[in-house]
């Protein structure tokens, strides 16, 4: 039995194909009135780049550096524009928290607070959901990668106690299985939303709306921006779920006691869990006091990258090996680099400008909402949140701004529903396909409950939200 190479060599063609060929068609395509040529060869290659991530002919990374390579051969940037996302702060925020993320997982403390938490409330299936959920929402603000936060701390503890349970996947699971599985997943996404180090994607947000939009969002600004809405589905979701799939076991006094056991295996708290705790509090009080300190958030972090080096909590060759944390330092950099070049050129106001005209008459009310849904619901489109957030986070923010949205307002409710949206499918954020996988759920099932969770928390992101930032003084 021979294999047929035919259908990988065709997958690769048409994956390495189709940028290119986007990148073509629009380079020679008459550029619009009121542009500039290296503005619409700057899209060009920023289409092209965007289209590569969604069909992936090489990895992430990979597509970010052919697509700086083609700015800066073609003179489209200099190579002094093309590299500098690299001096900017934000992406070695998101390394440095991504080092601490390493930190919790690597000394345990995160698995620990899990099961004390689960010994605690671990008695009902609710309490059991809302554990975990407190778990996430602990450790959260040190680790913006959702992967590792949900898939290598939450998730193996939310399966444990499946198995001690009994509630495979398959009839069993209507125990408490694929409540616990959808409950994890998409309390993680309302976590992220509420720290500006809580997801991958939130500080390129952030820089995304220094650098184009002039509006500064600091890590204590979006934590009380997001606090309100965020918080209010963080406490339904649960109930949602709940109320969506009605796990048959009610009590669930043998999680507690697994809780308890799982603590008692662990012993005491470890020398090095103890640094990673006193890292952890430390880190909190220096981006909440950014403003009485003025220490910005990036130089915070790097005190505690420092501080876990140091005390030998993290060794040096622990970082090198993270490689999700140097990967999204090159993805970052190129994406702020090719998107600050968009807006120098002159792309994204006249863009901005085209679409505001569409909305002439519009509240601007109506306008931020239909663009808030739209934002949300593209996203069965794209395979990553950093990827929708790059393309379309300053374009509709932009946008909404035109259309008379207060400019902070705007980018905190899109920022905030970048994460939200990633929830609606297993390919739509990093966690995904782990809790997909299981098999607790058929695709069909598995998107309906999502589209309703997912809906429900917009709902309450757009109106309890602007509530809420109505009395904080946005609008």
């Amino acid at each position: 039995m021979s294999d047929n190479p035919l259908p990988a060599k065709s997958r690769l063609l048409f994956s390495a194909g189709l940028p290119i060929l986007v990148m073509a068609a629009l380079w020679l395509l008459p550029v619009p009135a009121g542009l500039s040529v290296k503005a619409w060869h700057m899209f060009a290659i920023f289409a092209a780049m965007i289209c590569g991530i969604l069909t992936q002919p090489l990895p992430s990374g990979a597509v970010m550096i052919v697509a700086l390579s083609v700015a800066i051969f073609t003179g489209t940037l200099s190579q002094g524009k093309a590299l500098v996302g690299f001096s900017n702060g934000t992406v070695w925020l998101i390394f440095c928290a991504y080092v601490l993320s390493l930190a919790f997982i690597k000394s345990g403390l995160g698995r620990r607070v899990a099961y004390k938490l689960v010994s605690m409330f671990g008695g009902s299936s609710l309490g059991i959901a809302y554990a975990l959920g407190i778990t996430d929402l602990i450790i959260a603000p040190a680790t913006p990668s959702v992967t590792a936060r949900s898939g290598g701390i939450i998730f193996p503890v939310a399966r444990a106690i499946n198995e001690v349970l009994g509630s495979g996947p398959g009839p069993t699971g209507k125990k408490i299985g694929d409540f616990l599985t959808m409950c994890c997943f998409q309390v993680t996404p309302i976590t992220g939303a509420m720290f500006l180090t809580g997801m991958a994607a939130n500080p390129l947000a952030a820089s995304l709306a220094k650098q184009n939009l002039d509006i500064e969002i600091s890590w204590g600004g979006w934590v009380l921006a997001a606090a309100a809405p965020c918080l209010a589905s963080f406490v339904l979701t649960p109930l949602l779920v709940y109320a969506l799939l009605r796990p048959e076991l009610k009590r669930t006094p043998e999680a507690r006691e697994m809780g308890k056991t799982a603590l008692a295996e662990m012993g005491a708290l470890s020398h090095a869990e103890k640094l990673v705790g006193v890292g952890f509090v430390l880190g909190l009080l220096g981006w909440g006091t950014s403003l009485i300190t003025h220490l910005s958030a990036t130089t915070v972090a790097f005190g505690l990258v420092a501080y876990l080096l140091a005390t030998g909590t993290l060794e040096w060759k622990d970082i090198l090996k993270d490689h999700a944390a140097w990967d999204t330092v090159i993805w970052f950099a190129v994406i702020i680099s090719l998107a600050t070049g968009l807006t120098d050129l002159g792309f994204v106001k006249w863009m901005t400008t085209k679409v505001g005209a569409g909305m002439t008459g519009w509240s601007w009310m109506t306008a931020f909402i239909v663009l808030c849904l739209g934002y949300v619901y593209v996203h069965y489109m794209f395979a990553t949140a950093s990827g929708h957030v790059a393309a379309l986070f300053v374009p509709f923010t932009a946008t909404a701004i035109a259309a008379g949205t207060p400019p902070l307002m705007a980018a905190m409710a899109f920022g905030i529903l970048s994460n939200l949206m990633w929830g609606i499918t297993e390919y739509a954020g990093g966690p995904g396909p782990i809790y997909f996988a299981q098999g607790y759920f058929q695709r069909p099932r598995f998107y309906s409950i999502n589209f309703v969770v997912v809906s429900v928390n917009v709902a309450l992101t757009l109106s309890i939200g602007l509530i809420w930032w109505k009395i904080i003084g946005y609008w």
